[in-house]
């Protein structure tokens, strides 16, 4: 096992520019980016969607390729359709040096690992921690048989995906961490993956390990032609970079209330116009060392880190975009998915983000995970849901097709059942408020989201979710079932994760939450009695689930004169949905 701690030579400083926007899943910040530009993976993931449309319109079919499923979406233009592998995951664990970057010399040395503070839990019922960050503690949370990566992936794709992968010992890059994280520039992040790759090559050559033994080892993490250099359609060959790489750093991460000068978690592509790479496919990144194998795109995230943050960010890496709103509002999503503040969900009990949920039926659709029944508009049928956590014998989900709009753009609702199953039971026992903001600013309380029919807006036209910036509209958006703004106490309109937490269709009353907000003029109250049933779905009105009074967290609907009708729901999670009945 090729693994080990090294201190790389000390390398040349190389300027950055303005950082780019950055991720918060949390409560220390705006909502920003996490999932960095990059045209070539936007480019790929727009053909996933475009082929995944084309084939539930019924216009293409996928094909064998190699080991995989590819569809034809325009001449020579191939998208690979539906994941099902073991995919390798190569991890460097990388603490900084005591080189002080002269761009910021008010910023101090290191940090290296097992640093962080143990919590005061009296005070702090949110921060992730243990007294050993180790390799084995990383290896676990991936691949170990309880909670881990590759769990978690296997539940949400029914046993057609996993992880399985290596983690290095802690390296050391020579620089600081604000060297690399205080702009997060395109080239500091490539220098932070370029320095912590030599950091771990660097080690393996003072070890006796041979250049051939490194690339066999590395060969392993290369199984996967990201962007089919070849066009040839086929997906599962080698490409010349390692698949999926993740750069743990040293220390808490930005979005967790860290200061500037540490990493904010991300996925991004470093080297992207640097004419690097193979020789027979230079797209770009960083090599290891002089082994002939790339780094390209990567995702990087903190010591303490949860699950939550290295699923949601692995989720980016298979080419799943952001599902809350980067432009700094919020969106509906909420709790409900993986791709939003799904990531942030545990147990309840001294720490967020350490179990997520599943992400929704949207995200398993583009993966090629979801067992769907597909229903068009104007027809009527009677579609029996297991729970959407899983595959069973029944639909996880129902599609149904509508009417392309005035431009020819396609829309979609997709409607799954979501019941507190496997991961999802977290949707139970993990959304939380931080209801103490002056006076216990790390302390949280939870309350539960509701089970049943979650109905989403699959709306081609939009790029993404950012309602703050076209109100009532998204990418894909879930539809609140009580759309009407919940307040608080003092009249203040409540944030959109609590206003989504009844958004399911149903035929049972909800659960009752009554939450805290502490603010400079006192403490105001969110009380939500059980409220009645909503077991119909109908979008023949296109404003009927959208409040003016919340713009963004409410949603405006095709108009199609669709109704989904949840006739019955019984204790093994079983759904039956009338369409149009």
């Amino acid at each position: 096992m090729l693994v080990g701690v090294a201190v790389a030579a000390a390398a040349a400083l190389v300027p950055g520019s303005a950082a780019m926007a950055s991720p918060d899943r949390g409560d220390s910040a705006a909502q920003r980016v996490d999932d960095r530009p990059d045209e070539q993976n936007e480019a790929r993931r727009a053909l996933v969607e475009e082929g995944v449309a084309t084939v539930l319109r019924g216009e293409a079919k996928p094909v064998a390729k190699g080991r995989g499923r590819s569809v034809e979406v325009a001449p020579g233009q191939w998208a690979q359709y539906g994941l099902q592998s073991t995919d390798s995951i190569l991890t460097f664990l990388i603490e900084f040096g005591d080189q002080v970057d002269p761009r910021f010399p008010a910023a101090g040395a290191g940090p290296v690992h097992n640093a962080i503070p143990q919590p005061d839990r009296a005070v702090d019922n949110t921060t992730y921690w243990v007294d050993d960050f180790d390799r084995e503690h990383f290896q676990d949370m991936f691949f170990g048989p309880g909670e881990s990566m590759s769990s978690l992936y296997r539940e949400m794709s029914s046993g057609r995906y996993t992880v399985k992968g290596d983690t290095s010992e802690w390296v050391t890059v020579p620089w600081n961490s604000a060297s690399y994280g205080q702009t997060e520039s395109q080239a500091d992040m490539t220098r932070f993956i370029q320095d912590g790759a030599s950091a771990w090559y660097e080690h393996q050559k003072s070890i006796g390990t041979s250049e051939a033994q490194i690339a066999a080892y590395l060969a392993e993490f290369d199984q996967w032609d990201r962007y089919d250099h070849d066009r040839d359609g086929v997906f599962t060959e080698p490409d010349g970079y390692i698949d999926h790489f993740q750069a743990v750093h040293a220390g808490e991460g930005e979005e967790a209330g860290a200061p500037e000068s540490t990493i904010w978690s991300h996925r991004w592509s470093v080297g992207q116009r640097s004419g690097g790479g193979p020789e027979w496919n230079r797209n770009g990144g960083v090599q290891i060392g002089q082994t002939g194998f790339w780094i390209r795109d990567y995702t990087t995230e903190p010591e303490n880190g949860g699950l939550g943050v290295f699923a949601h960010e692995f989720g980016h890496d298979l080419g799943l975009p952001d599902l809350y709103d980067t432009s700094g509002g919020e969106n509906g999503t909420g709790f409900w998915t993986l791709m939003s503040s799904g990531s942030w969900l545990g147990h309840g009990q001294d720490s967020i983000g350490t179990t997520p949920d599943h992400m929704g039926a949207w995200e398993k659709l583009q993966l090629g995970w979801l067992d769907h029944a597909t229903v068009a508009h104007d027809e009527e049928a009677t579609v029996v849901l297991g729970p959407s956590a899983h595959a069973t014998k029944k639909q996880q989900a129902l599609v149904v097709t509508l009417p392309k709009d005035a431009n020819g753009r396609d829309r979609f609702y997709i409607a799954e059942n979501r019941q507190y199953v496997g991961y999802d039971a977290t949707l139970r026992t993990g959304p939380y408020n931080f209801g103490w903001p002056l006076s216990r600013p790390d302390w949280v309380e939870h309350f539960p989201y509701q089970d049943g029919l979650l109905v989403s807006y699959w709306n081609t036209a939009v790029s993404n979710n950012n309602t703050r910036t076209h109100p009532g509209t998204g990418r894909v958006l879930p539809v609140d079932a009580r759309p009407a703004a919940l307040r608080w106490s003092d009249d203040t309109v409540a944030r959109n994760r609590i206003q989504s937490f009844d958004a399911t269709f149903g035929v049972e009353p909800t659960d009752p939450i009554s939450l805290h907000r502490e603010t400079s003029a006192g403490m105001t109250t969110l009380d939500v009695p059980v409220r009645a049933p909503v077991p119909v779905f109908d979008d023949s009105d296109p404003n009927r689930y959208y409040d003016a009074a919340n713009p963004m967290g409410s949603v405006k609907v095709a108009g199609a004169g669709v109704t989904l009708r949840v006739v019955q729901s019984n204790r093994t999670g079983k759904m039956t949905v009338e369409v149009n009945g």
